[in-house]
């Protein structure tokens, strides 16, 4: 085993099927239902939880206890996908792995950084971004944790158990492909969507999440850059997240053509992110072709 990235087939079921049932429980679909369900019992719990903090405690008592109950949720949520993973897959869980999480982290944080900050500057240099004042310090507390929450559950979603599970049947291109719809369109009843914000997101991120996975086949630099792009676009920047108006550092002004700034929707329904990130995910591609991670449908394997 190379932990420096994982081979697709080392994420494939090392199990036998024999009986009737173990045969049901074996097809994708009905494992697809059993790790939803549960992980979902976990969100489910922590909701609940936090639910109680926030009637138990002062406002913001439970702010900073919710901090601490994000951290919990997702190791919880990681030990209950080992969980899956052993019983039902027969296998590790190598796309959870901890043996590369910091430089991974550190990079996918370093790069949603570098890729929000670039393109917020040269908004500005063309006079469409003007900071307007600076609000608490406690928003960025806030947006830190928030987007943590954010980035995990979506990148453990649509890319370790939907992407994993679509790619397994279909191979790498199909599994691309329906991940980065299903993520566009999940978005859709956010405030201020339209068919274009999905269409922006299906562009900007269906390739660069989908190869950025298959590059480590592990979560932690596809989450990282999902939680560091959020959080520097919204909780410092004051850009609006996918449509929603988040506590930011910054108290933005934004004006100018809306298929360059985005608009009310954000960043990535400007032209300017789609061409970076496009240009991301080619280079992405590039590496997963080297490093052999494309599978091909399960009938031609």
């Amino acid at each position: 085993m190379d932990f420096y990235y994982n081979k697709s087939t080392d994420l494939l079921p090392n199990t036998d099927p024999q009986s009737r049932l173990e045969k049901i429980v074996q097809f994708p679909l009905i494992r697809l239902f059993i790790v939803l369900l549960m992980v979902a019992t976990v969100f489910l719990i922590f909701g609940v939880i936090n639910s109680g903090l926030r009637s138990a405690f002062d406002e913001s008592i439970a702010l900073y206890l919710t901090y601490l109950t994000t951290v919990l949720m997702i190791a919880a949520t990681l030990l209950v996908y080992r969980v899956y993973t052993t019983s039902i897959e027969n296998r590790e869980a190598w796309e959870i792995s901890l043996k590369k999480i910091i430089p991974e982290l550190s990079a996918g944080w370093l790069l949603g950084f570098g890729s929000v900050t670039f393109i917020v500057s040269i908004l500005a240099l063309m006079g469409y971004y003007r900071i307007d004042e600076f609000q608490s310090f406690g928003n960025v507390v806030y947006m830190f944790f928030d987007q943590l929450k954010v980035g995990f559950i979506e990148e453990l979603l649509f890319r370790v158990i939907i992407f994993k599970l679509t790619e397994e049947v279909f191979g790498s291109w199909v599994a691309i492909a329906f991940q980065g719809v299903l993520f566009g369109f999940a978005h859709s009843g956010n405030p201020n969507a339209s068919i274009y914000s999905s269409l922006a997101l299906i562009f900007s991120f269906t390739i660069f999440f989908g190869a950025g996975y298959m590059i480590t086949r592990r979560l932690w630099f596809i989450m990282s850059f999902h939680w560091s792009w959020n959080f520097f676009q919204a909780g410092v920047f004051g850009m609006q997240n996918s449509g929603h108006v988040m506590p930011s550092l910054i108290d933005s002004n934004v004006q100018g053509p809306e298929w360059i700034t985005g608009g009310e929707w954000g960043l990535e329904m400007s032209v300017l992110s789609m061409v970076l990130l496009f240009g991301i995910s080619l280079y992405f591609v590039k590496l997963a072709y080297a490093r052999n991670q494309f599978l091909k449908p399960m009938w031609r394997r």
